[in-house]
């Protein structure tokens, strides 16, 4: 997932929709609203999302075939993935240690954040997503709960071999104000198109594309284009190894990141990755390190 400039990793969906289990259709939809209704749309989206991890982790079998790097986690590199999880499967993935030392244009941050994904039909997933706890430090330092971002995501097509066409996913998000009061920038929306392909000796390219609504330091929003990008190939067994990076380029001095990890899958339900790069420019944090885990349901 892309990070900001200054709060490492995290970004999308629109198709056909078929019949959903009874007790989702149950919750009422309620429109967003900035309003008195803006608390009932809260308890009505997070509690679709709620019972659709519910769902999924009651009706956990271990079937046959099914693992968690079938599509992998999202929170291990950079990029998000084209793909999408199957139906009524859930993923839980989380990132408690998130650190990123400071630099001339970006402070010290400290965050353990987390992503929710819940497959509604096999090519449409729902998702929840935030920086989770953070802390910015530095002489304006602040610390709280990042904003909630909701987040859907659509896989267009699979991949084509024989036209060496990738496989594309698109992601549509939006951060709330659902956050801390110093942690809050506004209802922000975003877009990406996620990209994956195979290339010769087993290495798998991740790619996206795509634009982040942002506030500048003066309080004025912009739309910085957003590049992801990740090689990943199997190391041994269970362990693959990564080279990832990212670029926002908006009105002021670019952010862009370069590095590695691994992703490791002891089990079939469990996945543990790490992930850490350097800054490039002078609005990047300095170093930046992440770890995680990611259990399937």
């Amino acid at each position: 997932m892309i990070p900001t400039p200054c709060d490492p990793p995290s970004m999308i969906p629109i198709p056909r929709i078929s019949r959903l289990r009874e007790g989702w259709e149950a919750i009422p939809d309620s429109p967003l609203e900035l309003s008195s209704g803006c608390t009932r749309s809260v308890v009505g989206i997070v509690a679709r999302l709620i019972l659709g991890l519910g769902l999924a982790a009651t009706e956990c079998v271990l079937g046959e075939g099914y693992s968690i790097q079938n599509p992998g986690p999202d929170l291990a590199n950079f990029p998000n993935s084209a793909f999408t999880l199957p139906r009524g499967r859930a993923y839980v993935e989380l990132s408690p240690v998130n650190l990123s030392t400071p630099n001339s244009g970006s402070p010290a941050t400290f965050s353990a954040g987390y992503l929710l994904r819940y497959g509604l039909i096999d090519d449409l997933e729902l998702r929840l997503f935030s920086s989770g706890y953070t802390e910015v430090r530095g002489a304006d330092g602040v610390r709280g709960m990042s904003p909630q971002v909701l987040d859907l995501k659509w896989h267009v097509v699979d991949e084509n071999d024989q036209r060496h066409l990738p496989a594309v996913g698109v992601e549509v998000m939006l951060e709330t104000e659902w956050a801390s009061p110093g942690l809050r920038q506004g209802w922000n929306p975003g877009l990406s198109f996620n990209f994956d392909q195979q290339l010769p000796l087993g290495i798998a390219f991740e790619y996206n594309i795509g634009f982040l609504r942002m506030l500048s330091d003066s309080g004025d929003p912009q739309f910085p284009a957003s590049l992801a990008w990740a090689f990943q190939r199997q190391l041994i067994g269970p362990v693959d190894i990564f080279v990832n990076g990212y670029g926002l380029l908006g009105d002021g001095s670019p952010a862009c990141a370069v590095g590695g990890g691994l992703v490791w899958v002891p089990w079939d339900r469990l996945a543990i990755f790490t992930n850490a790069a350097a800054g490039l420019t002078a609005v990047t944090p300095a170093a930046f390190l992440l770890v995680g885990l990611a259990v399937a349901f």
